[in-house]
């Protein structure tokens, strides 16, 4: 079954609001020469220019030591695939703050996605620790921990203010309702937004060159005393719409409509944070991702022979027997695995990652078996199988695009004569795709290990195939004696 690939549409825009908020860039008192505004009557009494009205509101969120706004996101979506039209409509209300030193940022507050019919209530630290900047990111309880890039620079509305100025042509500025306020407008384009926009990869080809079609349309109200902004809107629509309707095969979509993608912050406060701090329940209970992210083959590259060659054959064959012969990665350690009784072989597969296919009822009900085979050693080892599944559902509790999320932590059954332990993880994804999911696995005698993912993804209805009775007997009925 084609599946479109994950939208992860407010963890996007909390990175890029978290760059809209911040003033990052420079310390406290720190300008360029020659750039700090006159704050005179005379200055004032002047027309306004719109890059007077940009240098002031840079300078003054780049003098204080922390800032505090609110975010509004909304993106809405129509959209058709496999014969199912639906819009999808995600909007995003969030409570940002900012501290320079230390750096640190905490976002706090609820993402409404229509499709799934859920309303999910978010949490976000991202701090500094041992020189690297780490997230932390809460929801329904659950904590995720990850290390990040930076924690608000890119993408900061000082940078989005010089990103604006290097198009001087399009600036526009006019009176905006309230004494002394005035409304800058302009836009960014091309690369330029590859630093705002590159967390949206999610949606796109991983090619920072489809940036360069993109085109934000910025919008600053400025106090002309005090230099504070008052809000700051970004709109993405026409150009993302563009670029997802050039994309659309590729994200398995018939047809796309962007018909609203739009980011605005009010309510600036500055100076009014006095510290950001994560608090330790939320450290010690946060799954740790880059831990749990390190994969067997990655393991296996650091460890093996020097003298072991670069490249290996990955062609699928089979033996004398009519097996087919899964690998490890680096070894020449192998296991003959029979087509299970039901299945097909999936032309997919490869030395080191077999996978058979059932399917019923044109495709609406797809059930696979997908075997590899792991040496258990100092590196890798039944712990690590048990805890995979566990960090998709801690995302997926955090994530919108997933509802009626469970998790089974681990069981041990006889399957096919073997001892056979298994943890299991069930979702539905964007509303429409059904999925149920066990990972399995047993331990041969000489001390490998055989992992099977049982997994069936159904279209628009409740997943039916597999019957836990029997499916683990035919799966490891297939590993050869």
């Amino acid at each position: 079954m084609k599946r479109r690939k994950q939208i992860a549409i407010w963890l996007t825009i909390a990175a890029l609001a978290a760059g809209m908020v911040s003033g990052c860039g420079k310390k406290a008192g720190e300008t360029d020469p020659g750039s700090e505004p006159e704050n005179s009557e005379e200055a004032v009494e002047a027309p306004a220019t719109a890059e007077e009205l940009l240098g002031r509101a840079k300078d003054t969120l780049q003098a204080a030591a922390s800032i505090k706004g609110n975010l509004f996101m909304n993106m809405v979506m129509d959209y058709k695939a496999q014969g199912v039209e639906a819009t999808l409509e995600c909007k995003m209300e969030q409570t940002i703050e900012q501290m320079r030193e230390p750096e640190a940022v905490h976002m706090r507050g609820t993402v409404d996605i229509n499709l799934a019919g859920i309303t999910v209530d978010t949490e976000t630290y991202a701090v500094k620790e041992d020189g690297k900047y780490v997230t932390y990111t809460g929801s329904g309880g659950q904590w995720i921990k990850e290390t990040a890039g930076q924690t608000g620079s890119q993408g900061d509305v000082t940078e989005t203010i010089d990103l604006l100025l290097k198009n001087p042509g399009a600036l526009t500025v006019e009176p905006a309702d309230g004494e002394g306020l005035y409304q800058v407008g302009g836009t960014i384009t091309g690369e330029n937004l590859s630093g705002i926009m590159s967390t949206v990869g999610t949606l796109l080809e991983e090619d920072t060159d489809v940036y360069n079609g993109l085109e934000a349309k910025a919008t600053l109200v400025i106090d002309r005393v005090t230099g504070l902004p008052t809000e700051i809107s970004m709109d993405f629509t026409d150009s993302y719409n563009a670029l997802m309707q050039a994309n659309r095969e590729a994200q398995g979509f018939d047809e796309v409509t962007i018909k609203e993608f739009s980011v605005s912050i009010s309510g600036y406060e500055l100076d009014t944070v006095s510290e950001i701090t994560v608090p330790d329940e939320v450290r010690q209970s946060a799954l740790d991702m880059d831990a749990l992210e390190t994969l067997p083959d990655e393991t296996a590259e650091e460890t093996r022979d020097p003298e072991e060659p670069e490249s290996r054959d990955y062609t699928i064959h089979q033996n004398e027997k009519g097996e087919y012969v899964l690998g490890t990665n680096w070894d020449d350690n192998t296991a003959g695995i029979s087509c299970p009784d039901g299945f097909v072989y999936d032309d997919s597969s490869d030395k080191t990652w077999l996978r058979f296919n059932r399917s019923e009822h044109d495709d609406v009900h797809d059930l696979s078996l997908t075997y590899t085979l792991y040496t258990i050693d100092d590196n890798y080892g039944e712990e690590d199988l048990a805890q995979s599944q566990e960090s998709s559902y801690a995302y997926m509790q955090t994530s919108g695009d997933y509802a009626e999320v469970s998790f089974d932590g681990v069981q041990t059954i006889t399957a096919a004569g073997r001892t056979v332990s298994y943890t299991k993880l069930s979702y539905i994804y964007m509303g429409t795709y059904y999925t149920e999911e066990y990972n399995s696995w047993t331990v041969l005698p000489d001390g490998r290990m055989i992992q099977c993912t049982v997994k069936e993804e159904s279209y628009e209805e409740p997943c039916r195939l597999i019957d836990t009775g029997s499916i683990f007997d035919t799966a490891f009925a297939a590993l050869a004696e």
